[in-house]
């Protein structure tokens, strides 16, 4: 679990938190969002938390984009659906192991 310290490494499991990442920014620039990372955070966010099943919320995604830019044209709602799939594509889960790992301790 990188450098934290054994106490929040301890944290972390005893409150079974789920953590993940992504190159927000990376797959703005690569889907021709330029540095707009809006759609691709609302993405992250719909597919992790659970308030809607993943599949429903993706769909949705889809048909706010659809609403929201298609009167600016086609290629501007592809690159925006493209946006969501490659976000899915790039958004991963750090596992957590069952046991911390460091071996140093914060300063009181």
């Amino acid at each position: 679990m990188g450098q934290a310290s054994r106490s929040v490494q301890q944290q972390i499991i005893d409150k079974k938190l789920r953590f993940y990442v992504i190159d927000g920014y990376k797959v703005a620039k690569d889907t021709g969002m330029g540095a707009r990372v809006n759609t691709i955070m609302q993405t992250c966010f719909f597919a992790i938390s659970g308030v809607l099943p993943r599949d429903e919320a993706i769909q949705s995604i889809k048909d706010s984009i659809k609403k929201t830019y298609g009167a600016k044209g086609e290629e501007i709602v592809r690159k925006n659906y493209r946006a969501v799939d490659e976000t899915l594509a790039n958004l991963f889960e750090v596992k957590i192991p069952a046991a911390a790992t460091s071996t140093w301790e914060r300063p009181p």
